[in-house]
C-alpha cells in the first residue's frame, strides 16, 4: 500500500494514491491487537496494557509530523526493481519511508513471533462461570444450532417443545424434561446464518458493554475534531505553517508518554470508572479553554481572531487547551479498552463479530463523523470554526461524563 501511494506521483495517478492508502489502512487492523490483549493479558494489568497501547497510539502520532517535517528536508531519485526510477520528496518520502519499516516489521514477526497461551481469556471464563453460579457455559453465538427434528415431519418442520426439552436435557443432563422415545440421535446439527449469528452477538453486548462501545465512538470523534482540523483551523486563525503545526502534534505525542505511564500505575490503586472520571474531567477542561466566547459576542471581518481582547483565545491558550484535551482523551482510550475487555462476554471472543471487531468499527465510525463534522462546520462559517468544532466537542465529553457518574455502580470492575 505505502509502495503504490509513493509511486503514485511519477504515475501521475490519484486513484493510484487513493489505492494506496486504502490498502495501507488494512495492513494494520486494531482489532486483532485488541482482542489480542484481551485475550492474552490478565485482569489485573489490562489497564495498565492497554495504557501502554494508547500510549503507543500517541507517539505514532508524534513520530509522524516529525518524521515528515525530516523527510521533507531531502529529494533525490532511485531505481528499483520492476519499478524503474522513483523519486523520494516530501510528498513520497513518507510512502517509501514507511514501506521500509513495515517490512521490517514484517520479516521481525515471521521470524520471532509465537503463539501465546491465551491465559486472559481463561481467567475471564473461569470469573464468569463463578458470578453464575457455576452453572454450565451456554454455546457460543457461532457454534452450530441444534434442532430437534422428527424424522417422519418435513425436513422444514421443527418442534419448538422438542427442541426446548432436548436442548435443556443436552445442558443439564435432565431426562425429566423429554418425553416419549425422542433421543438425540433424531436431531441434526444444523449451522446458523450470518443473520442468527449477528443477531446472537447483538443480544450479548450488555449495558456495559454498550457504554464503552459509546465512550469510544465520543473519544475518536473529539480526537478527530481536535487534531484532523488544527492545519486548517491554525492557518486561517494563527497564520500557522507545516513547522509550526507538525512541531504542535509532536510536543503533544510525546507528552501522551509520561501521562499514560502515570495512568497504568494508577490502575494498581483505582478502579477504572475512577480513571475514567478523571481523565474526562481533564479533557471537559481542556476542551473548554478551546472555546472563545469572544467570538460569540463580536466578530470582525477577518480571518483571525479578536487579538486585541485578552479572553480571546491567543495560542499559549490554544496549545494549552490542545494539550490537556489531547492527552487526557488519548488515554482515556486505553481505560476504555481495559474495561470493555472485562466487561464483554467470553462468547464474543471467537467468531466473526468478536469485541476487537466491534471497538474497531465503532472506532471507525467516529472517525467518519467527525471528518464529516468538520467539513460540515468548515462549510458554514471558517471565521466560526474554534466555536463551531469544540463546543460540540465539550458537550460531548460532558455527556460522557455525566454517563460515567449516573452508571458508576454498572462500570464497577
Amino acid at each position: 500500500g505505502n509502495v503504490m501511494y509513493a509511486s503514485a506521483l511519477k504515475q501521475g495517478s490519484i486513484a493510484l494514491a487513493l489505492s494506496g492508502r486504502f490498502i495501507t489502512g488494512l495492513g494494520g487492523p486494531k482489532c486483532i491487537v485488541r482482542r489480542f490483549m484481551a485475550d492474552t493479558v490478565p485482569i489485573t494489568l489490562r489497564t495498565g496494557v492497554n495504557a501502554a497501547f494508547g500510549m503507543s497510539i500517541a507517539v505514532g502520532s508524534a513520530l509522524g509530523p516529525a518524521t515528515a517535517i525530516l523527510v521533507d528536508q531531502f529529494t533525490f531519485s532511485f531505481r528499483l526493481p520492476l519499478l524503474g526510477k522513483q523519486y523520494f520528496n516530501g510528498m513520497t518520502g513518507p510512502g517509501w519511508f514507511m514501506a521500509m519499516l513495515w517490512s521490517i516489521f514484517t520479516i521481525i514477526v515471521l521470524f520471532t513471533f509465537g503463539e501465546p497461551d491465551r491465559s486472559g481469556l481463561e481467567e475471564q471464563k473461569r470469573l464468569e462461570e463463578l458470578s453464575k453460579g457455576a452453572s454450565p457455559p451456554m454455546s457460543p453465538p457461532d457454534s452450530p444450532v441444534v434442532m430437534m427434528i422428527d424424522k417422519e415431519d418435513s425436513p422444514g418442520h421443527v418442534s419448538k417443545g422438542k427442541m426446548d426439552d432436548d436442548l435443556q436435557t443436552i445442558f443439564t443432563n435432565d431426562t425429566d424434561h423429554t418425553s416419549g422415545d425422542d433421543s438425540i440421535s433424531n436431531s441434526i446439527v444444523l449451522p446458523p446464518t450470518y443473520f442468527q449469528a449477528f443477531k446472537a452477538r447483538l443480544n450479548l453486548i450488555t449495558l456495559p458493554v454498550r457504554l464503552c462501545l459509546f465512550f469510544l465512538f465520543c473519544k475518536t470523534f473529539c480526537i478527530e475534531a481536535l487534531v484532523s482540523a488544527t492545519s486548517s483551523l491554525t492557518k486561517n486563525r494563527y497564520d500557522w505553517h507545516v513547522l509550526q503545526v507538525g512541531t504542535l502534534g509532536f510536543i503533544n505525542g510525546l507528552l501522551v508518554i509520561p501521562l499514560s505511564i502515570v495512568v497504568g500505575w494508577l490502575s494498581l490503586y483505582y478502579q477504572d470508572r475512577a480513571l475514567m472520571m478523571f481523565l474526562v474531567s481533564i479533557g471537559c477542561f481542556g476542551m473548554s479553554l478551546l472555546i472563545d466566547l469572544t467570538d460569540l459576542v463580536s466578530t470582525p471581518h477577518s480571518d483571525g481572531y479578536n487579538d486585541w481582547n485578552k479572553f480571546a483565545v491567543h495560542p499559549p491558550r490554544y496549545v494549552a487547551g490542545y494539550f490537556l484535551s489531547f492527552c487526557s482523551i488519548q488515554c482515556f482510550e486505553g481505560v476504555i479498552g481495559s474495561t470493555l475487555s472485562k466487561v464483554i462476554p467470553t462468547a464474543l471472543a471467537s467468531g466473526t463479530f468478536n469485541s476487537g471487531l466491534l471497538a474497531t468499527l465503532v472506532d471507525t465510525l467516529g472517525r467518519a463523523v467527525g471528518d464529516v463534522f468538520i467539513f460540515v462546520v468548515g462549510s458554514i462559517n471558517i471565521r466560526q470554526l474554534m466555536n463551531l468544532l469544540f463546543i460540540p466537542a465539550f458537550t460531548v465529553l460532558l455527556t460522557c461524563l455525566i454517563l460515567i457518574r449516573r452508571n458508576y455502580t454498572t462500570l464497577a470492575v
